[in-house]
């Protein structure tokens, strides 16, 4: 005869509280929007919107030698991250830097990606770190690695935020989704809704967690 149902459940909730000492924890932290669908790190996928609060982000720009394959896993050859656009500029630890700084870069020149185009041949990404609006003092920030068809979008909403509401992204949650339009994995921001202010200060806290992810270098 099977246990009563109230042993049951309070068996069940003991068990579910262990559970982490089972499996090993969520490897990584990004978020990848492969096919048009949101892949966490914790094995959950969304095909959107998702709703979330952008703490910080940085630019990264990267250099591949040839043309790009998102198939083949390469740690590109010239690389930077900064928290400041003005700021970019090949690491140290690049292992072909192809010039002292971003800016004036022929790499980073418009018409200059493999194949002929109007493309750069480096790309222009921006990381971004999230959580959901209802995180917590716990909340542990995924990032999402914006794409050059997606910084435009991107870089309007954070001038939006500032101009018409007056606030830094980090006090407001909004929608993350795909563009139907695209057939590859174009975001769209859209609904910025203000915080209550005693989130904001939350955010602020988590914000300092993010940094140590924002600033990871590829390959890293």
């Amino acid at each position: 005869m099977s246990a009563p149902m109230t042993k049951l459940q309070t068996q069940l909730a003991a068990e579910l509280a262990e559970l982490n000492k089972k499996v090993a924890p969520p490897s990584g932290h990004r978020i990848s929007l492969k096919g048009k669908v949101f892949s966490m790190p914790n094995g959950g996928t969304s095909p959107g919107p998702i709703n979330a609060v952008i703490l910080d982000w940085r630019s990264i720009n990267v250099f591949y030698p040839g043309t790009y394959n998102a198939q083949k896993i390469e740690t590109p050859v010239c690389f930077a991250v900064a928290n400041n656009i003005g700021d970019l500029k090949p690491s140290p630890n690049c292992a072909d830097p192809q010039s002292k700084e971003c800016e004036g870069c022929k790499r980073n020149a418009w018409s200059s990606a493999p194949g002929g185009g109007r493309g750069r041949a480096c790309k222009n990404t921006i990381r971004v770190a999230i959580v959901p609006p209802d995180a917590k003092d716990d909340t542990v920030p995924w990032t999402i690695d914006i794409a050059p068809t997606s910084t435009t979008a991107f870089n309007s909403m954070v001038y939006a935020i500032r101009d018409g509401m007056g606030m830094l992204p980090l006090q407001v949650q909004l929608t993350l989704d795909f563009d139907a339009n695209a057939d590859y994995p174009k975001l769209t921001f859209a609904s910025p809704e203000a915080l209550p202010d005693e989130l904001v200060g939350l955010m602020f806290d988590l914000r300092k967690a993010s940094q140590s992810l924002l600033d990871k270098e590829p390959g890293t």
